[in-house]
């Protein structure tokens, strides 16, 4: 197949949808397809720049866009208009199939201009868009949000979501054409034990015996952090051994620092990395003893396999992709939605103690990452986009 991928997010941007759209096209490009991946210009910012347009791999092409960061929230870059710079780059590549992985002013050209050209294209969900409305006061925006993204889904062949949960809210909306497109984990890369654990130990002065709880993300509004660090900061009051190990970074990283600094005589066991990748990231995973998890914007939550692979129990909100990624009792505890953070803190105290109930938990969550593979997850998205191309109408 020649298939063109159409995102405004990719590698060496850092958050779950990139990363999961990084495996598909080394996925694809292993199995001999021929990719182009059209996506924002990352040079400039925060990332590491990306590779020019041409080609990457023997089978993968990239085309840039002119793009531009929020002032507001550097970590959000966008592809600037106009976009004809794509349409020949489409023209010339002549794809079997488009797969439109966003739905912002780049996918909505996207689709009208292959929809004009009668190429098959599928979308795939991964954001919770309304639910980012609400954390930025633009509540007000959610019905018109919500039409827009089920006219753009409804309007390709398949939607691809992440998790059965999101799936029924989208079919409750009126979405159609959903298909089940999970997430899987490196096994291999995310492990307990990994020997670089004592070096993420030594540089944070960390004693080799202290109990750390961690959290992996982007530290921003929408992932709920607010709760975060009610919960953390309960924790670090009522236990004076327990560290706190903090990946990522945001907008919301100052207030989280600041909230967490206020406890008294916690600002030694507070440890922030900002983001982390590859082995360093696997390393800060395995040096944690449990995780944390807040958010309830979640389509999937890539970080919660990763922890669960690095043999971590997992506390999180029940709420969209983590209530079908954490199962309650075998790897971690899933809490109702609306808990108070200090039952989330109550949650970590109790395991903190209670090595006999971490073991357990850990073996749990390694287990079901195990059976979590990319290459099975991606081989059965191939086997869907040959049976959408095979019927390949509306």
């Amino acid at each position: 197949m020649r298939i063109a991928l159409i995102t405004e997010t990719y590698p060496p941007q850092i958050n779950g949808v990139s990363r999961t759209l990084g495996r598909l096209t080394s996925h694809l490009a292993s199995k001999g397809h021929e990719l182009l991946v059209i996506h924002p210009e990352y040079r400039n910012y925060q990332y590491a720049a990306s590779p020019d347009s041409g080609a990457i791999s023997e089978h993968i092409r990239v085309l840039n866009m002119p793009s531009m960061a929020l002032p507001f929230y550097q970590e959000v870059v966008l592809p600037r208009p106009p976009f004809t710079k794509y349409k020949q780059a489409l023209i010339e590549f002549r794809p079997t199939l488009v797969h439109i992985a966003t739905e912002g002013g780049l996918g909505l050209s996207a689709l009208k201009f292959c929809r004009k050209q009668s190429w098959p294209v599928v979308s795939s969900f991964h954001t919770n868009f309304d639910a980012y409305a609400r954390h930025y006061r633009m509540s007000w925006t959610v019905p018109i949000v919500a039409r827009y993204l089920k006219w753009f889904h409804n309007n390709t062949l398949a939607t691809y979501v992440p998790s059965p949960s999101i799936i029924n809210r989208l079919q409750e909306l009126g979405f159609k054409r959903l298909h089940l497109w999970p997430r899987g984990v490196d096994t291999s890369l995310f492990q307990p034990d990994r020997l670089g654990a004592k070096a993420v130990r030594e540089q944070f002065l960390i004693p080799l015996d202290a109990i750390v709880v961690g959290h992996c993300g982007r530290l921003a509004a929408e992932k709920n952090i607010d709760y975060l660090g009610d919960a953390l900061a309960i924790v670090l009051e009522q236990n004076p051994e327990i560290h706190c190990l903090i990946v990522g970074d945001g907008p919301a990283r100052a207030s989280l620092e600041t909230r967490l600094d206020s406890i008294p005589q916690a600002t030694s066991r507070i440890h922030f990395t900002g983001y982390l990748t590859g082995h360093l990231l696997a390393d800060a995973y395995s040096a944690m003893n449990l995780f944390a998890f807040s958010s309830r914007t979640e389509t999937f939550g890539n970080v919660l396999l990763e922890a669960m692979a690095s043999g971590l129990p997992v506390v999180a909100l029940a709420d969209g992709g983590p209530s079908d990624v954490v199962q309650d009792g075998q790897t971690g505890t899933l809490l109702p939605p609306e808990t108070p953070a200090v039952e989330m803190a109550n949650v970590i105290n109790h395991w903190s103690a209670d090595q006999n109930l971490r073991t357990r938990l850990s073996s749990g969550a390694r287990v079901y990452a195990k059976s979590q593979t990319w290459e099975r997850i991606m081989d059965q998205l191939i086997r869907d986009y040959e049976t959408v191309l095979e019927h390949n109408q509306l």
